[in-house]
């Protein structure tokens, strides 16, 4: 446990950095600080293992006060990551991650054990042990810098915008990577962001900072975005607040519709007899896997000769699709939304289509957990 009681950081010039912070970060979780740049998000992370020396209040870390301790060891017994990974570039990825064990006094042929237990951890390969840092791309980095941090198994990691400078699509690997990690690793990580989205994601507590170092709101990410405490934090969440909600209702409550799902070398008039039956404008056609392959309308169906079957018209694409038993009700929504058909196609864990819902039946399910 981390508890911050009246920690502050002022200058001489008269700056205020962190302004008297009271928060506490449980054990075992991962507390996220978000806010604006100047802040003092980023301060009060240094401030943790004495990068940043506080100049008010007390910081304990499991009752114990950082000030009595030598700060060269209390830095080595916590986990460290930072932007674009800091790793050394004269060293190779196998010695830049056993660098703490090695300060620590182990063996390096125990240190380098440990290292290459830890890229397979992380998902690097062995073979990448003895290439440098400038040998890697973005992503890979940031994974060495993450088992570095892990190196002598500390029970705290404090991670400073780790993900920031990479790509998208890879900052979304980096993430579902640590979420995994936490799930199996169970580290008290302080986790500093200006993105509101990584936040909701990735912490079990938010602490919101505004400008001059105050902390507006510390809560629980579901509560951060039903409640926000004022304009401010209202304003910083942003006013689709009630759409990044929607990732803490699982999807698996949602009806889906198999009555609208065909196979590929069903003939056409079948299709024909059960959507207009059902008023229906779209029919889903999946291949003998049940593998979605694209959305034919009744429109088409009402053109189309008979006895041809449904894999051979011109469909149109299915967009994404969402897992059922895993995803939330924004992933249905958002593939409702880019679905051409409006309708989104939930799969099981296997990518086979298990049903459809429709955007007016997800409404209505979003407005039932709404309530």
């Amino acid at each position: 446990m981390i508890t911050f009681e009246g920690a502050a950081k002022f200058y001489p010039d008269g700056t205020v950095a962190v302004a008297h912070l009271d928060l506490t970060v449980e054990t075992g979780k991962t507390t996220v600080f978000v806010g604006p740049s100047g802040s003092g998000k980023t301060t009060s992370l240094r401030m943790i293992n004495r990068m940043v020396e506080p100049t008010g209040g007390t910081i304990r870390v499991d009752g114990a006060d950082i000030r009595d301790q030598n700060p060269a060891q209390l830095r080595r017994s916590i986990g460290y990551v930072i932007q674009q990974a800091g790793l050394f570039p004269h060293r190779t990825v196998l010695d830049n991650i056993a660098t703490v064990p090695l300060l620590l006094g182990w063996r390096r042929s125990r240190a380098r054990a440990r290292a290459l237990e830890l890229m397979d951890l992380v998902g690097l390969e062995p073979a990448q042990a003895k290439r440098y840092p400038h040998q890697l791309s973005g992503g890979q980095q940031q994974r060495v810098g993450v088992a570095r941090a892990l190196a002598a198994d500390p029970p705290i990691l404090l991670m400073d915008e780790p993900f920031s400078a990479v790509d998208p699509v890879v900052r979304t690997s980096l993430q579902d990577e640590l979420i995994r990690l936490q799930q199996e690793l169970h580290k008290t990580i302080v986790f500093v962001t200006h993105d509101i989205d990584e936040a909701v994601r990735l912490g079990d507590r938010i602490a919101v900072f505004r400008p001059g170092g105050e902390l507006a709101q510390y809560d629980a990410p579901e509560r951060l975005l039903a409640e926000p405490v004022d304009a401010f934090v209202e304003s910083f969440i942003g006013y689709d607040r009630g759409v990044r909600r929607l990732s803490f209702f699982p999807a698996s409550g949602l009806s889906l519709r198999e009555d609208v799902v065909f196979d590929d070398e069903d003939r056409v008039e079948r299709a024909q007899t059960l959507v207009a039956g059902e008023n229906e404008p779209w029919a889903l056609v999946v291949d003998a896997e049940r593998m979605p392959k694209g959305w034919v309308s009744a429109e088409q169906l009402d053109r189309a000769p008979s006895g041809v079957p449904l894999g051979s018209l011109d469909l149109a694409p299915y967009g994404h699709t969402f897992d059922v038993g895993a995803d939330s009700l924004r992933a249905a929504l958002d593939a409702a939304v880019l679905s051409p058909a409006g309708r989104a196609v939930g799969v099981d864990e296997e990518g086979r289509v298990v049903g459809v819902v429709s955007q007016n039946d997800l409404g209505a399910a979003i407005w039932s957990v709404s309530e």
